[in-house]
């Protein structure tokens, strides 16, 4: 009885609440406008592409750009269309590499008007079309091929049969719209990642394409959208820090960009999203502090190390007014010319979004990004410091706080990158190929304390520049804040980490203060507190230097240019230690060349200890 009662109260209070519900809905609703553009409506109207023609001629970069596509057409004129292969449990290579192919030949006919480049992007759909499914069990693959087709059904509608129009508009509704209907596919309507801006663009993108022929169910993708995508904004705030580091920036706010571009090449506007996008705009300037002086990245969490030009960047500078965060993919245009990225796909954006802003070949065209020091709070707080933008041999330092629970995170709070005159002195390993953990069944996207993601060396605390103590895995739900940062008023640049939640299963306290002097050297204070035990702190720095000891407290670091540096440790009850990074687990890949330096450091219980460790020249 009792029973029947709750659900009968349960049943009333959603009666209530329905009107509330469908009022919001109706809200959503009520943005989408009864007008849109005709075909093409995404990202580049009719008649536009005479003004990315101009630009591509006039400008260097565009135009390099604009030649790599056409040289990817040429070699997909040859090539069978793509097949539907697994790797594991994506699909996601194949609707990347469909997603390329139709978007890079699609492009080619609209800039040039050969026939055999739109035959050939249609002969790729129809091919798609007769997929079983898209693989919805990993919606990424659905939202990138729906993406893929979207583009090509609207781009080259003028050169299908209606024939050939019907095949795709009907994958785009089966294989790709209504799939989001079943909640367990479309998971990535609740979450707060990357997953929620790939997939609500790609389905977006199919809705805008076939809006005429499907208004009702268009209009509700584009509901769910709207009504969703500010939950991985909210991730921006309040500066523009990005939790998921910089290969994941790359990949969620690339498609967040298509996202808001096609609406408002569709509509004239992006329904209200850039009113209610948290620091989303602010993460052009944290992009433009990712890419460090070496052409590397600031690579924490699961992150690559190498910097690649960001596709919609220029986008970005425009939005925003602020033509110097494109500065660092000027540098390293002007560096190492094309780099092959991961975002390869987005290609013809470049000379869409450049014609736009106006990009050139000289890095100091652009204007130089003002200030040195980038901080930000939010999930990950932040520090960064580079002491210039136009040489390989500037100072670069990096602080990080956050969580390891944190999507695509690291056991790594607490961690500092470090490079100088030409040398990352302190990496971090980034990331290890998915598929060669999962195929050896790795438990990967497992985050909780206990998960074996931990245990993969590179995921997990041993590989970072980080303390731990007495052998136990830091907390991963614990999140480390930055209290305090120094940006140069004093002769320092640096910031102060509260580590404690992060080890409060062994210290009381602990706080590391990470820093840079007026000479560019390194200093890492430690304060800790034991708790109830008897504590070893091991304190640990990954290096690509070989590694000497050279005295009681001293390392010599010698950098294959044969450029030294000194690492000297203060502190009491203190031990230097390496340790190896090979052949951890037989999952791990192998990392050659890698030391991890530092030392251990015995602290009874409850008593305070500190070290403090220098990195410098002499």
């Amino acid at each position: 009885m009792k029973r029947n009662r709750l659900i009968t109260g349960l049943l009333l209070v959603l009666l209530l609440l329905l009107p509330s519900i469908r009022l919001c809905a109706d809200d959503l609703s009520a943005r989408i406008p009864s007008t849109y553009a005709p075909h093409p409506r995404l990202l580049l109207r009719a008649g536009e592409e005479e003004a990315v023609r101009r630009s591509v001629a006039r400008d260097s970069v565009l135009s390099c750009y604009d030649r790599l596509v056409m040289d990817g057409c040429e070699r997909y004129l040859e090539a069978p269309p793509v097949e539907r292969t697994m790797a594991g449990k994506r699909l996601l290579h194949v609707s990347r590499e469909a997603l390329q192919r139709i978007f890079f030949l699609s492009y080619a006919w609209r800039m040039t008007g050969e026939n055999r480049y739109s035959d050939r992007a249609v002969k790729e759909m129809l091919a798609v079309c007769d997929f079983t499914d898209w693989n919805p069990s990993h919606y990424l693959d659905v939202g990138e091929m729906t993406m893929a087709l979207a583009i090509g059904y609207d781009w080259l509608y003028p050169r299908m049969t209606e024939a050939q129009r019907a095949r795709i508009r009907e994958a785009i509704v089966e294989k790709g719209l209504k799939t989001a209907e079943n909640p367990v596919w479309a998971h990535f309507y609740r979450g707060s990642n990357n997953w929620n801006q790939v997939c609500n663009a790609g389905l977006v993108y199919g809705a805008l394409a076939i809006r005429e022929d499907v208004p009702a169910l268009s209009d509700t993708v584009i509901v769910r959208c709207l009504r969703t995508i500010t939950r991985p904004l909210r991730q921006y705030s309040p500066e523009g820090c990005y939790p998921e580091g910089y290969s994941y920036w790359k990949y969620g706010s690339s498609f967040q960009v298509m996202l808001m571009a096609a609406l408002e090449s569709a509509f004239g506007s992006d329904l209200g999203i850039s009113d209610d996008c948290g620091g989303f705009f602010r993460s052009a300037r944290f992009m433009q502090f990712m890419s460090t002086p070496l052409g590397g990245s600031y690579n924490y969490s699961d992150s690559g190390s190498r910097a690649q030009f960001t596709y919609v960047q220029p986008w970005m500078a425009q939005r925003i007014g602020d033509a110097s965060v494109l500065y660092p993919e000027m540098y390293l245009y002007s560096r190492f010319g094309y780099r092959p990225s991961d975002e390869d796909r987005l290609m013809p954006v470049v000379p869409i979004f450049g014609a736009k802003l106006g990009m050139a070949e000289d890095a100091f065209s652009i204007p130089e990004p003002e200030g040195h020091v980038y901080t930000c709070g939010g999930a990950t707080p932040l520090f960064i410091y580079r002491s210039g933008w136009n040489s390989p041999l500037d100072t670069y330092l990096a602080v990080k706080g956050g969580r390891a629970a944190d999507s695509h995170g690291h056991l790594d709070a607490g961690s500092f990158l470090f490079e100088s005159e030409g040398f990352r002195w302190a990496v971090d390993l980034g990331s290890q190929d998915y598929l060669s953990l999962e195929s050896r069944g790795v438990d990967l996207w497992n985050n909780r304390q206990d998960s074996q993601r931990w245990d993969v060396f590179r995921v997990g605390p041993w590989s970072h520049n980080i303390l731990t103590v007495n052998g136990h895995r830091p907390s991963v739900t614990a999140r480390a804040l930055i209290p305090q940062t120094w940006d140069g008023e004093d002769g320092r640049y640096g910031a102060v980490v509260d580590v404690t939640p992060v080890l409060k299963a062994d210290l009381d306290t602990a706080v590391r203060r990470i820093w840079l002097d007026r000479e560019m050297t390194l200093h890492v204070d430690d304060a800790v507190q034991a708790g109830r035990e008897d504590a070893t702190v091991r304190w640990a720095m990954c290096t690509r230097a070989s590694v000497e000891q050279t005295g009681r407290r001293t390392f010599k670091l010698t950098a294959p240019d044969g450029q030294v540096r000194w690492l000297r440790v203060k502190g009491k009850h203190i031990v230097l230690r390496t340790w190896t990074t090979e052949h951890m687990h037989d999952y791990d890949v192998l990392n050659p060349g890698i030391t991890m330096v530092g030392f251990e450091q015995q602290v009874p219980a409850g008593k305070k200890a500190g070290s403090r460790v220098t990195l410098s020249l002499r």
